[in-house]
Order: C-alpha cells, then sequence, then structure tokens
C-alpha cells in the first residue's frame, strides 16, 4: 500500500510539473489573458446548461470563472479562465442582433476542445470542429489583438472595447434562471 501511494505522489507531481510547462508553451494571447482575468477580470458563472455540454460540469452545476469582457458592435466577446481548472477557458461570442451564442471551450494554448451555439432562450448543441473553427479563428485574431494592447478589431463606429467592467453593471449569468442580455446565457 506504501509504495502504491507513493508511485501515486509521484505521479502527480510528474502531472503537476507537465501542466505548467504546458502553460509555459501556451501562446502569448491566451497567457496573458489568463492573467489578466485572474487578476482584474471579475467573477462570474458559467450558466449550467453550456458548462454541462462544454464537458465542464454535471448537469445543473454551474462554474466559477474569471471574466474579460469586450463590446465590439452588436457583438460581445467573453474571455473566460475556469477558477478551478486555471488551464481552461472558454471564449464566448454573443450577438445581441441575431441574439445567438457560440461558446469555445480551449486548452490553455488555445486549442479547440469543445464548441457549442444557441439561440437566446433555446438548448446549446454541439458544434463539430470542422463547424467550430472558422469563428474560432475569428475570435483567436481578435483576442490575440485585445491581448498585444491593440484595437481589437470591429466595425466601423462600434464602441472601444472595455479592459475592465464595472461588475455591477454586467449581468451576472448565474442570479436569474433566463438572464435576458448576459453574454454567456442563451
Amino acid at each position: 500500500m506504501g509504495a502504491r501511494n507513493f508511485l501515486k505522489g509521484i505521479a502527480l507531481v510528474l502531472a503537476g510539473g507537465l501542466g505548467l510547462a504546458h502553460a509555459e508553451n501556451a501562446p502569448p494571447w491566451t497567457n496573458a489573458l489568463a492573467k489578466e482575468a485572474m487578476t482584474n477580470g471579475f467573477e462570474a458563472k458559467l450558466p449550467p446548461h453550456a458548462a454541462m455540454v462544454l464537458g465542464l460540469a454535471k448537469k445543473g452545476e454551474s462554474i466559477a470563472v474569471r471574466q474579460l469582457v469586450s463590446r465590439a458592435g452588436q457583438k460581445v466577446h467573453t474571455f473566460n479562465v475556469v477558477v478551478a481548472d486555471k488551464g481552461g477557458i472558454v471564449v464566448f461570442v454573443v450577438n445581441e442582433k441575431e441574439q445567438s451564442t457560440v461558446a469555445y471551450r480551449l486548452t490553455a494554448r488555445g486549442r479547440l476542445r469543445s464548441a457549442v451555439s444557441y439561440q437566446t432562450g433555446g438548448e446549446p448543441h454541439e458544434l463539430a470542429a470542422s463547424e467550430a473553427k472558422p469563428g474560432l479563428a475569428r475570435e483567436i485574431r481578435y483576442w490575440s489583438d485585445y491581448a498585444a494592447g491593440g484595437s481589437a478589431p470591429r466595425p466601423p463606429g462600434a464602441q472601444q472595447p472595455v479592459r475592465a467592467p464595472n461588475p455591477a453593471e454586467v449581468p451576472k449569468p448565474a442570479d436569474s434562471p433566463k438572464p435576458p442580455m448576459s453574454p454567456t446565457t442563451p
């Protein structure tokens, strides 16, 4: 029994070291945004249905995240770092005009794990990687520019991206069963 526990301990140490090495090899945009979200982002929760479909939680559980928000015209972009798994990233893009949302679950290196889309008030459905990749490529460009301190791409006349929103002004998805315009809920 003692040898088995010793081997488990070594495995955990090695896994932790590999996790750090993995994070160190992450692209600059994911590192910079994850750090900014953990220090300056506001506390939010991913809604239970999206967290479940993305494979982050069991049915009925919401997930605590630290969140950055940026608006470009009728689109709201959120960059979320899962608090319990600092390598876990979820990027949402909400099209307020079309009342649609796409969420991308990423690795710390910015690689796609899963993606879902849904209409406001509707059930999320999982996207195939081939369906998700074009939109994810746009989000990677958007957040890469944001992380570089540049202006994120936006249509003419759109507002500047918001770096540190006032949490009191942003609806929190878990506070009500169906918030009207939250970036992370249908």
